[in-house]
């Protein structure tokens, strides 16, 4: 009878479980951590959610950090009464589960959404030197250009702007063979094949013998067929991944 009561008495400490209560009017909870991604459903205020994990995503009003709920869908913490202005869950894993593993969710699409990016500037030129994280410049955008802006749009997230640097961004991204690469990786060209210091062109990876990229002057961004050399270039062995 004592042993239960300590138990019990135990049991009364723990933490409550992670539901938290809605502070906006109508706050939309999203496919992935960030505002560029579709409206999946809305909650009401004060309505309880449920944390299944968190990540870092587009800043709202001073906030990056966006919930993963149980209804498989993201929605910004700033809108959330946690009692904190940090993580109070595991943080969400590459394929949008949370620290254990758990769910398959949202974040399988941040590859599919620098895609979805770049595919909107189809038909705008090369111009050398153009783009940037908020768009084309001089009318159009170079390969990294276009990359940049695509990484920042999608998952607002920022990446260097040369071709090299991207490639050099391990930081931030992190390297695969090129064979497991996935929807939104970067491939890169570099001259002589010389992928350490001499990195030329990227583009954005879609599927097998697929990518997206702002190729050279003359042509406009477009889909075309990977290449694996030409006019010096040779394709690097590994991608870019950063999402």
């Amino acid at each position: 009878m004592l042993f239960t009561s300590i138990l019990a008495a135990s049991l009364a400490t723990l933490p409550a479980v992670s539901a938290y209560p809605i502070t906006g009017d109508t706050v939309n909870c999203r496919s992935g951590p960030g505002t560029n991604y579709d409206v999946v459903k809305s909650y009401k205020s004060g309505e309880d959610i449920k944390i299944v994990c968190q990540a870092s995503g587009t800043d709202v009003k001073g906030d990056s950090l966006w919930d993963k709920t149980s209804d498989n869908c993201y929605v910004t913490d700033y809108y959330v009464k946690t009692g904190s202005t940090s993580y109070v869950a595991d943080k969400c894993d590459a394929s949008g589960g949370g620290g254990n593993g758990g769910g398959s969710g949202g974040g399988s699409g941040d590859g599919s959404s620098i895609v979805k990016a770049a595919e909107k500037e189809k038909g705008l030129p090369y111009v050398w030197g153009g783009g940037n994280y908020n768009g084309p410049t001089g009318g159009g955008f170079d390969c990294s250009g276009l990359t940049q802006y695509a990484l920042y749009q999608s998952l607002h997230k920022k990446i260097p702007r040369t071709a090299q640097t991207q490639y050099d961004a391990t930081s931030i991204g992190k390297r695969y063979p090129r064979s497991q690469a996935k929807e939104g990786d970067l491939l890169f060209w570099a001259e002589g094949g010389n992928c350490k210091s001499g990195v030329s062109h990227v583009g954005i990876y879609i599927k097998k013998d697929l990518m997206i990229n702002a190729a050279h002057t003359g042509t406009p961004v477009r889909e075309q067929s990977i290449w694996t050399s030409y006019g010096g270039e040779s394709i690097c062995d590994y991608v870019m991944r950063f999402w």
